[in-house]
């Protein structure tokens, strides 16, 4: 699924859920209000983590820097 479907699937599901409050009373709307806001955030964090760490693999392999090199380097045992 690509990241811009994602989004306008969480559009619109919103807008939907949007359209049908009006006639709910104040505080199941507030209510329904925040667990729509913590849903789609939540769902966008676990994306976006996921994204940060394909980016951060993704340097490590283009610098062509192997994991016993960086192991070394960190931990101070390495050649220079």
């Amino acid at each position: 699924m690509e990241f811009s479907t994602l989004i306008q699937t969480l559009v619109d599901w919103v807008v939907s859920i949007g359209a049908g409050v009006n006639g709910l009373p104040g505080t199941v709307a507030f209510g329904l209000g925040l667990f729509t806001w913590f849903a789609v955030e939540q769902v966008l964090q676990r994306l976006m983590n996921g994204v940060k760490w394909a980016i951060l693999i993704g340097v490590v392999v283009a610098l062509g820097l192997s994991l016993p090199y960086l192991i070394g380097t960190v931990f101070g045992s390495g050649t220079p």
